[in-house]
């Protein structure tokens, strides 16, 4: 079990990676640097779980599903830009992929109290391109 799930995380950190070396990793000379996949899953994972204590199992639960939605994402919007996307339709998508991740991740929880904090968390989670997090 723990194997596959090694695996499973693994080949989704190469599937997020891949497209970021390949457009040069951001950090130029634009500003700020860009997060690598796994700080921006790290933040958005201790931006939802915000004064949450997670079991270990919990945890790698988490690491998990963030990396599933995250690949689905990539996925999402590499397939609009391919497209010429509608921006409007892959607003819409995006909303409902983070709900549905926000879904999946409020089940791992296991008492009302860690819920309610979950629920707060993502009501102040930032509004606009960084919502959602991913």
């Amino acid at each position: 079990m723990k194997t596959s799930l090694r695996i499973l995380v693994a080949a989704a950190s190469l599937a997020i990676a891949a497209p970021v070396y390949a457009q040069g990793g951001g950090g130029g000379g634009g500003g700020g640097q860009q997060m690598t996949p796994e700080q921006r899953l790290a933040r958005t994972k201790d931006q939802l779980f915000k004064e949450i204590t997670l079991t270990p199992v919990q945890s790698a639960k988490a690491d998990t599903l963030l990396m599933a939605f995250s690949t689905k994402q990539t996925e999402m919007m590499t397939a609009a830009r391919a497209g010429g996307g509608d921006m409007a339709a892959m607003g819409e998508q995006r909303a409902k992929l983070s709900a549905e991740r926000n879904a999946a991740l409020k089940a791992l929880l296991t008492t009302d109290e860690q819920k309610t904090k979950f629920d707060a968390n993502v009501a102040a989670m930032p509004v606009g391109r960084g919502r959602g997090g991913f």
